[in-house]
C-alpha cells in the first residue's frame, strides 16, 4: 500500500525540506500551509499520515487534531505533532486533542523514520481490523436476514386472529423476546364436532428454542393430517379425539428419544372442546395453569401441574375436565407474563394477571391483549426507562417470550 503523508506547516521551505526527505523513503506527499487548508485536502484526498507543526496561523496543530478526530474521513488518520514544546502539560494537551505521536524540533531524520514505521504498523493493524469488522458485519447481516426468515416461518404457523370455530371464537397475542420465540400456540378444528388447542413454551430462548417449538407444531400438524396422534378413526370413517393425556404422553416418548443427542424440553397444554356442549378436556405438562373467567367475574383454574415434555420417558400425565358456558373465556399463557420482573426484581405474578383479565372480561379480546402488553411494559420499566423508550420511540424488548391465548364460547348466531 502506498502511504500518503500530508505535511502541514506555515513555512514553505520547511515543507519542501520535509517533502524531499519523505519522497526519498517512498512516501507520496501532499502539503498544506495551515490547519484549514489541511482539512480541505483531507476531504479531497486519501491521506494516511499527517505531520503537522503545532504553531501555525489560522488553525494550529492541536485544533487540527481535534478537527480530524471529530470528522469521519472513512479511514483512520495517524497524526504526528511537531513542536519545540517539552512540558508534560503540553504533551497531555496534544494527546487529548488526538495526536498519536510527537516529534521535537529540529526533526531528527532517524527519529522521523522510526515514527513513520510505527505509524505504518498502526495503519496496517487498522486496515486489518477494518477488514475483519466488515466480515463480522457481513456475517451479522446474514444472520439477521436468516433470523427474519425464521421469524416469518414461525409466524406462518400461528393461527388467524379472531378465528370463529363452530360457536367458539379464539384470538392470541405473541411477543417474542428476539426475532424468534420458544413460545408457540394454535387452535384448529379437529373434526366436525371438536376443536383442539395447544400452547407450548420451550426451555431457553433464541433459535434453538424456536426450532424445537416448530418441531412440536409439526407434530400437531402431521397428527391432524397423516397419523392418529390426535384422532382415532373407526371402521365407519368416523373420528373421535384421542384423550389429551395420551397425546402428551406420546409426544413425551418421541422427544425423550430425540434428547439422546441434544437435551431439551418444553412445557405444554393440549386440549379438546366439544362444540355441541362446551365440555372440554386438557392435559397440563408443566405449563402455567390455565383458567376460565366467567361473565360474572368468577375464575376457575384448570389442571394440576404435570411434568414437562421431554424430561422423563416414564412420566405419566393426567386429564383435567371443564365446561365453557356462553360468554366464558378460557385463557392459556406462558410464564413470560407471570415472571416479568420490575426494577425491584419482583415478578408480575399469576394473581395480578388473573385480576387484570377479570377487570377486562367485557372488553373485546384484542383490547384485552393491548391492555396486557401495556401493563407489562409499565411494570418492567422505571420512569427513567420509560422516558428513554419514548425518546428512542422504540420499546425495550421483553426478556422472555410472551404468549397469551383466549378461547371464548359465543352466543349462537342468528
Amino acid at each position: 500500500m502506498e502511504v500518503t503523508v500530508l505535511i502541514v506547516d506555515d513555512s514553505k521551505s520547511y515543507r519542501h525540506l520535509m517533502a524531499t526527505m519523505l519522497a526519498k523513503w517512498g512516501f507520496r506527499i501532499c502539503e498544506a500551509e495551515d490547519g484549514e487548508c489541511a482539512l480541505r485536502l483531507l476531504e479531497q484526498q486519501s491521506v494516511h499520515i499527517v505531520i503537522s507543526d503545532w504553531e501555525m496561523p489560522v488553525m494550529n496543530g492541536v485544533d487540527l487534531c481535534r478537527a480530524i478526530r471529530s470528522n469521519d474521513f472513512g479511514r483512520y488518520i495517524y497524526v504526528i505533532l511537531v513542536t519545540a514544546r517539552q512540558s508534560l502539560e503540553d504533551l497531555l494537551t496534544g494527546m487529548e486533542a488526538g495526536a498519536d505521536d510527537f516529534l521535537s524540533k529540529p526533526v531528527n531524520q532517524s527519529q522521523l523514520r522510526a515514527r513513520l514505521h510505527a505509524a505504518e504498523r498502526v495503519l496496517q493493524l487498522e486496515n486489518t481490523l477494518a477488514a475483519r469488522n466488515e466480515k463480522i458485519s457481513s456475517a451479522y447481516r446474514q444472520i439477521e436476514s436468516d433470523l427474519q426468515a425464521a421469524a416469518k416461518l414461525q409466524n406462518s404457523v400461528l393461527p388467524a386472529h379472531n378465528l370463529f370455530l363452530s360457536g367458539f371464537e379464539a384470538d392470541w397475542m405473541f411477543l417474542p423476546s428476539a426475532y424468534v420465540s420458544g413460545d408457540l400456540l394454535n387452535y384448529f378444528s379437529l373434526n366436525e364436532r371438536h376443536i383442539a388447542f395447544f400452547s407450548v413454551d420451550v426451555a431457553g430462548h433464541g433459535v434453538s428454542a424456536a426450532m424445537l417449538s416448530l418441531a412440536v407444531a409439526r407434530e400437531f400438524l402431521t397428527g391432524r393430517i397423516s397419523n392418529q396422534l390426535l384422532v382415532n378413526q373407526n371402521g365407519a370413517g368416523e373420528s373421535s379425539p384421542v384423550a389429551p393425556h395420551q397425546v402428551v404422553g406420546e409426544l413425551n416418548q418421541r422427544f425423550c428419544l430425540d434428547n439422546d443427542e441434544v437435551f431439551s424440553y418444553y412445557t405444554l397444554i393440549y386440549g379438546v372442546i366439544d362444540t355441541t356442549n362446551g365440555q372440554g378436556t386438557l392435559c397440563q405438562a408443566g405449563h402455567p395453569t390455565p383458567f376460565i373467567i366467567r361473565t360474572g367475574g368468577e375464575l376457575f383454574p384448570i389442571g394440576d401441574g404435570g411434568m414437562p415434555v421431554g424430561l422423563l420417558p416414564q412420566a405419566e400425565y393426567q386429564d383435567s375436565h371443564f365446561t365453557l358456558e356462553i360468554g366464558d373465556r378460557l385463557y392459556l399463557y406462558s410464564d413470560g407474563i407471570t415472571e416479568c420482573e420490575n426494577d425491584q426484581q419482583e415478578l408480575y405474578g399469576e394473581q395480578r394477571l388473573q385480576q387484570l383479565l377479570r377487570e377486562c372480561r367485557m372488553l373485546p379480546k384484542h383490547q384485552v391483549f393491548e391492555r396486557v402488553e401495556k401493563v407489562l411494559s409499565l411494570w418492567r420499566s422505571s420512569e427513567v426507562t420509560q422516558r428513554q423508550e419514548q425518546d428512542l420511540k422504540q420499546p425495550r424488548p421483553f426478556t422472555d417470550d410472551i404468549s397469551l391465548m383466549a378461547i371464548e364460547r359465543c352466543a349462537p348466531r342468528p
